[in-house]
């Protein structure tokens, strides 16, 4: 009897422990609307939440102070068109293919809006971005609107997709909805009504050089002094400080609609930005270093508990979280990232990656006649990056250096090679150990890397 008992007693706390784990989620369950925000070229550790110093986010942050922060988030490449396909699809680049503009998004892939669209979603997206979002490469796949403007009209700017969406909204607020809300406010050339909100008594030649060449990853940014390059960095912030009010005008026309108690927001930036990290470069898609591969992730929503995650993520999890969340059968759609669900309980410690993954072509064309293409896997205390080069015609050929088609000058060396990097004591990445570092950690790195792509 007494073991009987005992059995009774483990079942009702097995039992106890799912019908808890569902009650957290529950509102989950009751449909709600979606929104999903990118932040395009936002880097995670200048938002406040992450620990910056400048309070750039204090909308975000407040977001964040309810909702669960991924600390160690990592998008899947260093520009726009490959990771955001591979957040749509929840798929790594060398699966979607989507890895440079000469390339789109196949039709065959499937995505998170025509998952949510054929579930019953009114599908919406708000873009102005004149380039990569353009319907040539495929990303609108599932959306029953999507508002790019025309090509006179693509001003980059919350100021223009958060009022069109806003007036969406209004009209179809009684229906579940899905939005995607983009703004490129933030993004290079760092220009934004708050420019010099962070340093507004500089004065000097990039008052005028700088506004008027309005390309930081141009080459006379390689001539920058320290000052120019912290009033560059300010211009910088003063974007993210920019679109970080209209995340407050959002929320606050949700909550007069009464929708923000029914609406999950997730807001993430789909890469990073180099802000003359190494030499005196700035913008993106140029490598696979942690300032283009670490972007912010917060998931807040109806009942969700204010929470810190410290496992390593990705942004192909996003799509199998939501489906999870929202109980939308995805047995089906060989997604190759992992739900994030069991994260946003509090006391749950099993990590859904040992390894993360992420590449680039850089330069993000193959337009030169050559690319290189840089690749890296991440453990929570190890990261190797490999260069891979491949010419259309001999190395003589080519001069030692290149202007790309975006003005940024790079070496045309052709070497393939490795770095290492042991994260714990080096976390900017700055000592490479490939040819002193531990063996052991060597192989294990390399095998992880060529088993992926």
């Amino acid at each position: 009897m007494i073991r009987k008992r005992n059995i009774l007693f483990v079942l009702f706390g097995v039992f106890l422990s799912i019908a808890c784990a569902l009650a957290y989620l529950r509102p989950w369950a009751k449909r709600p609307n979606l929104i999903l925000i990118c932040l395009d070229a936002l880097r995670a550790d200048h938002l406040g939440c992450y620990g910056y110093s400048r309070d750039t986010t204090p909308n975000i942050d407040r977001l964040a102070s309810e909702g669960v922060v991924f600390e160690k988030a990592f998008s899947q490449s260093s520009f726009t068109l490959p990771s955001i396909a591979s957040l749509f699809t929840s798929k790594y680049v060398s699966s979607h293919k989507a890895d440079r503009i000469e390339r789109r998004l196949a039709d065959s892939q499937i995505t998170l809006a025509e998952v949510l669209k054929a579930s019953g979603y009114n599908t919406a997206a708000f873009i102005y971005n004149a380039t990569q979002f353009d319907p040539v490469f495929g990303l609108n796949q599932g959306f029953n609107t999507y508002s790019i403007g025309e090509e006179s009209d693509r001003k980059p700017s919350f100021a223009k997709t958060l009022p069109a969406c806003l007036d969406w909204l209004k009209a179809n607020r009684q229906k579940p909805f899905f939005i995607f809300l983009h703004s490129n406010d933030i993004h290079e050339p760092y220009h934004s009504v708050y420019e010099n909100f962070f340093d507004p008594a500089y004065r000097g030649r990039l008052d005028n050089e700088y506004m008027a060449s309005g390309t930081p990853f141009h080459k006379n940014n390689l001539k920058r002094t320290p000052r120019e390059v912290e009033h560059i960095i300010a211009h910088y912030d003063g974007g993210i400080k920019y679109a970080d009010t209209f995340i407050g005008k959002l929320i606050k026309q949700l909550e007069e609609w009464g929708l923000l108690e029914k609406t999950a927001i997730i807001i993430f930036s789909d890469h990073g930005e180099i802000l003359s990290d190494r030499g005196k470069q700035f913008c993106h898609g140029f490598s696979v270093h942690d300032e283009e591969a670490h972007v912010p992730l917060i998931i807040s929503g109806p009942q969700v508990k204010a929470l810190r995650v410290s496992c390593q993520v990705q942004l192909i999890d996003v799509m199998p979280t939501i489906l999870d969340l929202l109980r939308i059968n995805r047995k089906n759609l060989k997604l190759e990232g992992r739900s994030l669900a069991p994260l946003l309980r509090p006391g749950v410690k099993n990590c859904p990656h040992n390894y993360v993954y992420a590449e680039c072509i850089k330069g993000e064309s193959q337009e030169e006649g050559f690319i290189d293409r840089e690749v890296m896997v991440r453990s929570a205390s190890w990261k190797l990056i490999g260069s891979f080069w491949r010419f259309n015609k001999p190395l003589a050929k080519y001069p030692k250096s290149v202007q790309l088609h975006n003005y940024s000058i790079i070496s045309t060396d052709g070497k393939d090679g490795f770095e290492l990097y042991y994260l714990e004591n080096d976390p900017k990445e700055a000592r490479n150990l490939y040819y002193d570092g531990p063996s052991k950690i060597k192989a294990e790195l390399l095998d992880k890397l060529v088993s992926n792509f």
